[in-house]
Order: structure tokens, then sequence, then C-alpha cells
């Protein structure tokens, strides 16, 4: 199978109830060595498409800079205030037959109740870099189809819709 096949398979399948299984908590045998600590890492959920168990996504490794940057929500979208503004940034993790094959910046955000991707940001006002004196960078927020789609199967679907919406994120593609 391609890259792009799995990619739409799973935008395709993004209803966590109704597609996937979660296997619960404990070892997914797929550990990540942390030499710096001389420790293990390792993700914290499992979900197996039921229609083809090659396919599994695992989440919550929290690992590289913006796992350690990122603490809160209004660190990634500005204008977002959530209720709870901790937030914490974990990689979802695409594996095909065990091998891993993509990987997903994800955050959860206002205390746990909403899982979302990170997306991009690009800047509406910005001329290649320049900026005139005293006007604030306006951001456009994306977030590939198949990102929403990773996010929305761990969050599953809690409330995903609104707390999407209220990033001002537009799904592209």
């Amino acid at each position: 199978m391609r890259l792009d096949e799995i990619r739409q398979l799973i935008s395709d399948h993004d209803d966590r109830d109704q597609y996937w299984h979660m296997v619960q908590t404990g070892p997914y045998f797929t550990d990540a060595p942390d030499v710096d600590d001389d420790t293990f890492r390792q993700h914290s959920e499992l979900f197996v498409f039921a229609a083809d168990v090659d396919l599994t996504i695992q989440s919550g490794l929290e690992w590289g800079h913006l796992a350690r940057q990122v603490k809160r929500a209004d660190a990634i979208w500005e204008h977002v205030h959530f209720p709870d503004e901790s937030a914490q940034v974990t990689y979802a993790d695409v594996f095909w037959r065990g091998s891993l094959v993509d990987r997903v910046s994800i955050i959860t955000v206002d205390g746990g109740r909403a899982t979302l991707p990170i997306g991009d940001r690009a800047s509406r006002n910005r001329d290649l870099g320049n900026l005139k004196p005293g006007v604030k960078v306006d951001w456009d927020y994306t977030a590939s189809a198949f990102e929403t789609a990773v996010a929305r199967i761990v969050d599953g679907g809690r409330d995903f819709d609104r707390y999407f919406t209220q990033t001002g994120m537009i799904v592209r593609g």
C-alpha cells in the first residue's frame, strides 16, 4: 500500500467508534529509548483499524521541541483561550504492518478535553518577512484532512468540531 493510500484510508474513516478498536493501556512494544535520561518513552494509546489490522495509530509519545516548549494552547493559537489553558503536545504515529510510516503532531487542550492537529500557520499580512511597525501579525491556521482525521480518531469525537472551530483552523486538501 502506498503512503497516499494510507492517508486517504484514515481520512475516510475518522469515526473512532465505528472504524477503530482501542487497545487498553499497556506496553505496545514500540518504546523509544531516551539516551539522555537512560529511560524509555512510549505511547499511551493504540488504535487498530478494524477492517485491516495492518493499520494502527499510536498516540501519546511526548518528544521533540514542541513538546518541550508548548505548555499552553495560546502558544499555538494566540487568539484562542480555553477555560483550562494547559496543553500537551504529543506524536500520533501511523504504522503499517508494524513499520512507522507517518507522524502527526497533535495537541491536547483545555485540560485534556480535546485533541487537535497542530497543523500549519502562515502570515496573511507580512511580505517577505517585513511587517510595518505597530502592526500585529495576522495568521491563517490550516491542517490537512489527514492530520485532522488522525486528531479526530485520537480525540474520539468528544467535542472535536467545537474545539477545532474555536482555533479558526481550515482543513486543506
